[in-house]
């Protein structure tokens, strides 16, 4: 299904650029389609038209999740290269690699086959010399999920439905330590939302409850980055610490503490293959709404199918870069998710993993594309990657 209609997306597209190219003169249409084409190796490549100031990456979105199914949406992206780089790109023909994080805006919506949507927008900057990184975002959306409990229940059984309607918030702010890789910094989430709970036809008289809360916490987040690549990377460390404490005086409802650990790595070990290595933890205490509740993220499972108090994922990535711009990849993965860290050991563990390819549409930021296909305990999943799937 999802490569059906990414077949019809690409002709829609193939006609627009059609019609541009007959609409324009020829000497126009030549210089805009040579935007397009990168100065190195001659191949389609979107550096120059994203580096410009009305450059944007249009993404089609193919949603897979098996938490709210099949879906498709529609993505913006607006790259804003720092000056600094520019003028290095200017003396060097437009042929060096973006040394420091792009600025990048995202406005997005999507809809699936269960009726669940999301309208979103977001900005990820980057200041005085990536001494200053800030991610913000806003949305509102309405997902159709299901609650499995933290018992690893069966898929088709023992689940309860549940609507989540709502607004969210994040903002967060961090700073480099001197000319370290460390960042330290501070972040605020806030939900407000409306949850509907079908309930069984053998409770009479009731077929539903609506119950409204906010969910707002501050966190502390603690991190180390010393990827090549912010987008794709090819090498370097990603480690982040962030303790988020949920309270009624930060706007909430609740009252729990959200602790996330995660470290990712990528090696070169070889010419032409990098290995990435994953390892997450997510922990929570307290009493946290079902939706906040951590669950096993892996390529292959749904969102909120494996839930626990206490969650585990190991996973391994390697990418075979077959020529400069073609990847193939393959990744699996393991999860464990349990009501304390104790009991992780007891449980068995969900495996999942798969193969994919990549290309490499913008040089000069690092931004690879692809498609990945997972097969979870379950069901087999396609994803769209655009940039690392980690991140």
């Amino acid at each position: 299904m999802t490569l059906n209609r990414s077949d019809y997306l690409i002709q829609r597209l193939i006609l627009i650029i059609t019609l541009a190219v007959f609409v324009f003169s020829p000497i126009a249409a030549e210089a805009f389609l040579d935007t397009f084409k990168d100065p190195k190796d001659g191949a389609f490549d979107t550096s120059n038209w994203l580096s410009q100031r009305t450059g944007f990456l249009p993404v089609p979105l193919f949603i897979s999740d098996p938490a709210v199914g099949y879906g498709l949406g529609a993505a913006l992206l607006f790259f804003h290269e720092s000056p600094e780089d520019k003028e290095k790109a200017r003396l060097a023909g437009d042929d060096d690699i973006i040394s420091l994080p792009p600025s990048v805006t995202a406005v997005a919506g999507a809809y699936t086959e269960n009726e669940s949507w999301i309208l979103a927008g977001g900005h990820f900057g980057s200041w005085r010399n990536d001494y200053i990184r800030y991610t913000g975002a806003l949305g509102l959306a309405g997902l159709n999920l299901r609650f499995y409990g933290t018992e690893q229940r069966d898929i088709e059984t023992n689940s309860l439905a549940f609507n989540l309607d709502g607004f969210f918030l994040f903002q967060e702010i961090i700073f480099r330590i001197f000319d370290s890789n460390f960042f330290l910094g501070a972040n605020y989430t806030f939900l407000d939302a409306t949850m509907d709970f079908g309930i069984p036809e053998f409770i009479p008289g009731v077929s539903e409850i609506e119950l409204e809360s906010r969910d707002a916490g501050l966190g502390l987040v603690a991190r180390h980055d010393s990827r090549d690549n912010i987008i794709s990377p090819n090498s370097g460390h990603y480690g982040e610490l962030l303790v988020t404490n949920y309270d009624e005086i930060f706007g909430g409802d609740f009252d729990y503490t959200y602790i996330k650990a995660r470290s990712l790595s990528w090696w070169n070990i070889i010419p032409k293959i990098v290995l990435g290595v994953r390892l997450d933890g997510r922990f929570v205490s307290g009493f946290a709404p079902i939706y906040s509740v951590p669950y096993i993220d892996l390529r292959g499972i749904g969102a909120l199918r494996y839930q626990g108090d206490d969650v585990v994922v190991a996973e391994l990535e390697p990418r075979w870069d077959i020529t400069d711009r073609w990847s193939l990849v393959g990744f699996i993965g393991s999860g464990w998710a349990a009501d304390s860290i104790g009991d992780l050991g007891d449980t068995s563990a969900k495996v999942a993993g798969g193969v994919g390819f990549r290309y490499l549409l913008a040089r000069r930021l690092g931004l690879r594309v692809g498609l990945d296909v997972a097969r979870g305990p379950e069901e087999t999943v396609v994803y769209l990657q655009v940039g690392s799937g980690w991140l």
